[in-house]
C-alpha cells in the first residue's frame, strides 16, 4: 500500500490523502515494475552522480 499526501502527491485535491494498494510476490522488489513499468536505481545519489559525470563528454 502506498499512501500520497498533499500537492506533492500530484492529485487535484492539494488537502487530500490517497492510497494505492499494489499487489506483491516472492521476489519482487518493489510496485515501480507494476505501476511505472520501471524498476528502481538501486544507488546512493552521489554513486549516480560519479557514474554520470564519468560518462559525460568533456569539451
Amino acid at each position: 500500500m502506498g499512501l500520497n499526501l498533499g500537492s506533492a502527491a500530484g492529485g487535484s485535491l492539494s488537502a487530500h490523502l490517497h492510497q494505492h494498494v499494489v499487489p506483491r510476490w516472492g521476489g519482487d522488489a518493489n510496485f515501480m515494475p507494476v505501476i511505472a513499468n520501471t524498476k528502481p536505481l538501486i544507488q546512493t545519489l552521489g554513486a549516480n552522480r560519479d557514474d554520470i559525470a564519468a560518462a559525460w563528454p568533456r569539451s
